[in-house]
């Protein structure tokens, strides 16, 4: 069973429980702004499932709700932030404004931010640079969850990486991924259905495959690919928690974050309209390959979730019967609405 919510109907609620738990207006409307977003988007492991979470922080004192975002180094196109113990989100829009910024400025913006957290899922920022007639990257590091190649002991997180890129066309290339099998929220998307998870995707505490999304939280993600997925997902974490003077590694245990964000002014390499066109080009051979037997057609990253985001504009949000009780359970005890579903 599911109810249905307006995608406005719920980031207005959840603005309101964010203010709630001492966000300031504008910063609990960003923040739900992008869990709404993921959730239109099909990528439900960030999206206002990740409420209760948050919260919990926010009352621990995890999170700092109302942070002070500062710039410690500035060196042109290349800016450290300090995220001041916040919400992941309010760090990242403020270091992803100073990329845009600085690639207007100079083609190119690069701004690694530390002392954050979980900042939601990563295309939200990327796709900022497209109206800006640019490329973006943004990557996270994250809490350790995966063993590296070789090891039996959890020493590196599944960060994230994504890009986004104009393609001249009505969806543009979008590419976002962790670096495990999959996203750590899509075990509690399994949990919140009742649903195992297939085997490889992770191992439970003792090393042993699992089907159980819960003994999957307790034990480790699968890195994408084995050896690939570790060396990607350390590198990351370089450009993340070891450029910017932040947690890395050992240091990030299951809480804070670190980020890197980088904006390359297209206009800068090529002209822009030269671009779209072989970007165009690009996506047209990829459209017109034929597809092999039961498969509908390829796609370009970033379609299904265009199409899928377009549609639940229209016709709402799914929400499981026991995620909208964590979320009335959440809003009960803030004080707030139920969600207006």
């Amino acid at each position: 069973m599911s109810a249905t919510v307006q995608a406005a109907a719920l980031r207005t609620w959840a603005t309101d429980v964010f203010i709630r738990l001492g966000l300031r207006e504008s910063d609990a409307a960003l923040v739900s702004d992008t869990l709404v977003e993921a959730d239109l988007r099909g990528v439900g492991s960030h999206g206002v499932q990740r409420m209760s979470t948050y919260a919990g922080s926010l009352r621990s004192g995890g999170m700092v709700a109302q942070p002070e975002i500062k710039v410690v180094k500035d060196s042109g196109w290349a800016l450290v932030v300090d995220g001041g113990g916040g919400m992941g989100q309010i760090a990242a829009q403020r270091a992803t404004d100073l990329a845009l910024e600085r690639a207007a400025d100079s083609g190119h913006g690069a701004v690694s931010v530390r002392n954050s957290n979980h900042c939601g899922a990563m295309a939200y920022w990327a796709l900022q640079a497209i109206e800006r007639h640019a490329i973006g990257i943004a990557i996270t590091n994250a809490g350790i969850n995966m063993m590296p190649t070789g090891g039996r002991v959890k020493l590196v997180g599944n960060n994230p990486v994504a890009y986004a890129i104009p393609t001249g066309r009505a969806t543009p290339l979008v590419l976002d991924m962790a670096t495990s099998v999959v996203a750590g929220g899509k075990l509690d998307m399994a949990r919140l259905k009742s649903e195992p998870i297939p085997l490889g995707w992770a191992l439970d505490k003792d090393g042993q495959p699992t089907t159980d999304p819960v003994a999957a939280r307790q034990g480790a993600l699968l890195p994408l690919g084995g050896p690939k997925g570790y060396g990607l997902a350390l590198v990351l974490d370089v450009l993340c928690g070891v450029l910017s003077g932040g947690r890395f590694g050992k240091g990030l245990g299951s809480k804070g974050s670190s980020h890197f964000f980088e904006v390359l002014s297209i206009d800068a390499f090529t002209p822009y309209e030269d671009f779209l066109a072989r970007m165009g080009e690009l996506v047209d051979q990829l459209h017109e390959c034929p597809p092999t037997e039961g498969s509908s057609g390829v796609l370009v990253p970033g379609e299904i979730e265009h199409r899928l985001r377009e549609r639940q504009l229209r016709d709402g949000l799914p929400l499981t019967d026991i995620l909208l009780d964590e979320l009335n359970d959440l809003a009960k005890s803030t004080g707030a609405p139920p969600v207006p579903a």
